[in-house]
């Protein structure tokens, strides 16, 4: 696997039915057993011996001509909906494609009238007592429930009685993270299941029955607990489970989806990040079967936050008079160039949240500007981690130790770890995009920051001689490379455009040569 290397120009399939099974062809060698073959509304298809309905049609793309509440690829199959059955002929009823295994020579129709009169039934019941808050629902323009209805109907209701109301669970807090709507449920029980046998954590359960089934937290003084809560909110079908950092912050038609990559840790979550005018509002996981599956972690749903702060150092930034101001980049580095020319010795050091060409380049060009005087590291400070060795998984998901993505990448470029985590130059030169930890220092140690920078974090210093600050961009507003923790290297390319004066450390450092 460690020379697997993936370019994210796209997502890797859909949020929620995204899937990891791939079409099967026959082995042309001339012992092969011939593939079985099944027909889905007059279309032959291979398949493997084992696979369902629902999965020989996601192996061929066809997988949204069968809808599906309660299924989900990620999950063990429950089969309660009744929303994907379709019609196989010779049997006596009509079959559940997402438990229901393929035969050989079975011949499947998903849109018959059979098949259509029972999807429409089962709207029409689940919309009984579904109340009819679209307008200020944050699932809207991405509910299940609204495109089936549209597609299958019914057009008006035969429920004539009172819709059941949950008047406790109207808006209730399952965590900080997470709120329920009891009243758009449709109990598919995707978040039971997902509790239950992805997180291993047992958090949520369905109490009494028919009329009266309700969700709740298993210990409702505890509520959720895992840390992948924000998955619940996107698999959920419906409204009823919300990502509290989202609700009614924006409509999801205005925002636009572009693959990324999360740098909260060593395993590199694929992503799609969620933007309106070049500001990001949600991360959301994107399926890649060899990284992150379908899921990723809260904390890196929300690493989004740290880029679109507003106290992000985003102009780049010249000491004067005892203090900090925003200047022209030609400015500034003429003016760090000259304090290197005067310092006898020089330490560059690049965080392990660069990507391998940042990491390249300060090893190779910036270095032979600086010249010789000059020695590169690398430094991580997170969770104790010094090198890629000291890495582990803290939990049977997608958490790592080490809470930088590119530990391994600076490492290939052929980088050493800063002695004993600390500086000792004339002059350090700290390039960091946010999720490095910075190195420890003397009181007086002088300083060029470069990279991704909050005020607090340069405040709080241990050294306050800082010459100047070199704003770069933050890993969803440029292109580069990651080398994660399998030693898998994914290719990213910019989710936004950056809306301040920060630049790529390219530009930079051709500057920096031209004003040589």
């Amino acid at each position: 696997m460690s020379n697997t290397i993936i370019d994210l120009k796209k997502t890797r399939g859909d949020l929620n039915y995204a899937s990891d099974k791939k079409p099967v062809h026959s082995d042309p060698s001339p012992d092969a057993k011939p593939l079985p073959k099944i027909t889905i509304d007059g279309k032959s298809y291979e398949f493997k011996p084992g696979d369902t309905i629902m999965q020989v049609a996601e192996r061929y793309k066809i997988h949204e001509e069968i809808p599906r509440y309660c299924y989900h690829p990620g999950m063990p199959i429950a089969g309660t909906c009744r929303m994907c059955t379709v019609e196989v002929e010779k049997a006596p009823k009509l079959m559940t494609s997402c438990s229901t295994p393929a035969g050989d020579g079975m011949v499947v129709h998903t849109k018959s009238d059979k098949v259509m009169k029972s999807r429409n039934g089962v709207q029409d019941f689940l919309l009984t007592n579904h109340p009819l808050d679209c307008p200020v629902c944050d699932k809207a323009g991405e509910c299940e429930l609204q495109d089936y209805t549209f597609q299958y109907g019914p057009a008006e209701s035969n429920f004539k009685e009172e819709k059941r109301v949950f008047t406790e669970a109207t808006t209730k807090l399952l965590s900080d993270k997470v709120t329920l709507n009891m009243n758009r449920c449709v109990h598919c029980e995707r978040c039971v299941r997902f509790t239950d046998d992805v997180t291993k954590t047992h958090d949520l359960v369905m109490v009494n029955r028919g009329w009266h089934k309700e969700l709740e937290a298993t210990d409702p003084e505890k509520g959720l607990t895992n840390d992948y809560q924000g998955n619940l909110t996107d698999f959920c079908p419906v409204g009823a489970l919300t990502w509290n950092d989202f609700r009614f912050k924006k409509r999801s038609w205005f925002l636009t989806k572009k693959a990324s990559i999360c740098d909260g840790c060593s395993k590199n979550c694929n992503i799609e990040a969620h933007s309106d005018m070049d500001v990001v509002y949600r991360n959301v996981p994107a399926y890649n079967e060899l990284v992150n599956g379908h899921w990723m972690c809260d904390k890196g749903r929300n690493l989004y936050q740290y880029y679109m702060d507003p106290n992000r150092v985003t102009t780049s930034m010249l000491r004067h008079n005892d203090g900090m101001h925003s200047v022209s980049l030609d400015n500034v580095i003429v003016n760090s160039r000259d304090a290197l020319s005067k310092a006898t010795s020089v330490q560059i050091v690049v965080g392990t949240d660069a990507t391998r060409e940042e990491a390249a380049l300060f090893k190779d060009k910036f270095a032979a500007l600086v010249g010789s005087k000059a020695s590169v590291f690398f430094h991580n400070g997170t969770n104790g981690v010094v090198t890629s060795a000291d890495d582990a998984k803290l939990d049977h998901l997608l958490k790592m130790k080490d809470q930088t993505p590119n530990t391994k990448g600076v490492e290939e470029v052929g980088l050493t770890a800063l002695p004993n985590g600390e500086v000792n130059a004339d002059v350090v030169v700290l390039f960091r995009n946010g999720r490095a930890g910075v190195p420890k220092m003397k009181a007086d140690q002088k300083l060029i920051l470069w990279g991704v920078w909050h005020q607090h974090e340069i405040q709080s210093l241990p050294s306050k001689n800082i010459v100047s600050v070199i704003a770069g961009l933050a890993t969803v507003e440029k292109e580069g490379s990651f080398k994660n923790v399998d030693g898998i290297v994914q290719k990213f390319h910019p989710a936004i455009i950056h809306r301040g004066a920060a630049v790529n450390a390219h530009h930079v450092v051709g500057l920096w040569k031209s004003l040589n």
